[in-house]
């Protein structure tokens, strides 16, 4: 461990003279403020089919990307290559760049006093596995167990694949703001293939986590695997009308990235969202809150500053329903004449909160709608962020009584997202820490779905 944090410590420490330098030529070619921003990621990643391995990849990237400001003009430039003479022509390159785009008076850094700076230790760097024999080891025990599986309906595993990237960062700008930071990734996943009838059906499992330590057991990753693939088999399309529509929590996470695209400000600024009108307005029912926390040690979204440094905070999105923030940059904040909230670059942890009144077990769920359908797979580019229209194809199981009855597919469901929002009635407690966005099962009743 003592190794390991050294040999990040020497990266860090480089990215940290190289942006320096890269900052230090874009001002000798002219711009009045300029930034840079270093990343390299690298890792190992490997693949298995048929109980042997497929695919072993050491995986190392870099980028740098500058950006510099002349006379409120703004100029980008990147490049892979981290030699100090790439430096040099990137820098040069943007600032000409500067010189011919139009002048924006919303263009420049942010404000001084809104940088970070105090950094907490976040707790999201870990080393990966102590050899590629483990991550080897893992992704073929996992293939192996599900071509072991011999449950009805399943056929075989179609893969499976097991992953370690480390992530440094670096970013400095003309005004003396320099930091870097490394977080760590790894994974596991799983494939398999079943059969009923004649017609195939896919379903996978995985676990992601920062450290290999906390990786789900093999085993675990398999039984989700095998699960989603026996539940999909034999789907039956529903006759077209109204239904009340159980959104799983994985389906939730492309609701709300819906959600959250509609409240960034360069949709907002463009008038290109559906809810660029409602800051402190209702959104949601009164009983539902966003609430974001980018320093939850050990968690996706944490961070201490955002891709401009600027400091993060924890806040409410959503509050008793009413939307409080917009996800603003330096430069969306300018032209909406607000002040930026550290987003330049996304959200951070979010957790969706429904009262006691209104939260409810998944099963429970069931019983209290009684019938309808419940969705765990979107599909399709079905939606209008403009005017909120939202139209896409979906795969799940219908549910009557309180239970499920047979897998669904071929459905499209439609609605407009301010109504769904707004109509939204239950979430389960069913949350999953798999996810940058925690939230449950949530109920949006009398929902259109087109099928038979």
């Amino acid at each position: 461990m003592k190794d390991f944090c050294a040999d990040v410590l020497q990266r860090e420490n480089k990215l940290k003279k190289l942006a320096g330098l890269a900052v230090e030529f874009a001002l000798k070619a002219g711009a009045d403020q300029c930034a840079a921003s270093l990343a390299c990621a690298q890792g190992i990643s490997v693949s298995s089919r048929d109980g042997e391995v497929e695919n072993i990849e050491f995986n190392r990237d870099n980028g740098l990307s500058i950006t510099v400001f002349k006379d409120h003009r703004r100029g980008s430039a990147s490049t892979t290559d981290l030699s100090v003479d790439a430096l040099k022509q990137t820098a040069e390159s943007a600032a000409v760049l500067a010189s011919y785009s139009d002048k924006d008076d919303c263009a420049g850094l942010p404000e001084q006093e809104l940088l970070c700076r105090k950094f907490k230790d976040l707790k999201v760097l870990y080393p990966g596995f102590d050899s590629p024999d483990d991550a080897v080891s893992l992704a073929v025990s996992m293939d192996r167990l599900g071509m072991e599986d011999k449950r009805k309906g399943l056929k075989k595993s179609d893969g499976a694949a097991a992953g370690y990237t480390l992530y440094t960062h670096c970013l400095a700008n003309s005004e003396g703001f320099c930091y870097a930071s490394s977080s760590s990734m790894c994974s596991s996943e799983i494939t398999m293939l079943g059969e009923s009838r004649g017609v195939m059906q896919r379903g996978s499992g995985f676990s992601c986590a920062l450290s290999t330590l906390d990786l789900k057991d093999p085993a675990w990753v398999e039984a989700e695997a095998a699960k989603r693939t026996i539940d999909k088999l034999d789907p039956v399309r529903v006759k077209t009308g109204k239904y009340d529509v159980i959104f799983t929590r994985s389906a939730v996470q492309s609701l709300l990235s819906n959600f959250s695209q509609a409240i960034f400000g360069g949709a907002v600024y463009r008038r290109r969202s559906f809810l660029c009108d409602c800051l402190n307005t209702a959104v949601m029912p009164n009983y539902v809150s966003i609430y974001e926390d980018p320093f939850i040690e050990g968690s996706f979204g944490a961070d201490n500053c955002d891709g401009e440094g600027v400091a993060t905070k924890a806040c409410n999105i959503v509050e008793n329903g009413i939307l409080k923030e917009f996800l603003l940059s330096s430069y969306t904040a300018r032209k909406l004449k607000m002040q930026t909230n550290g987003h330049a670059g996304g959200k951070y942890n979010w957790f969706i909160n429904f009262d006691d009144e209104h939260t409810v077990s998944f099963e429970n769920m069931l019983k209290q709608v009684g019938e309808g359908l419940v969705v765990d797979e979107l599909m399709g580019q079905g939606v209008d962020l403009t005017s909120g229209n939202y139209s896409r194809g979906a795969a799940g199981f219908y549910f009557k009584n309180g239970k499920r009855v047979h897998a669904v597919s071929e459905i499209t469901i439609a609605g407009n997202l301010k109504d769904m929002f707004l109509n939204m009635a239950l979430a389960g407690t069913d949350r999953d820490a798999r996810y940058k966005v925690q939230s449950g099962s949530i109920l949006i009743p009398d929902m259109i779905v087109s099928g038979l």
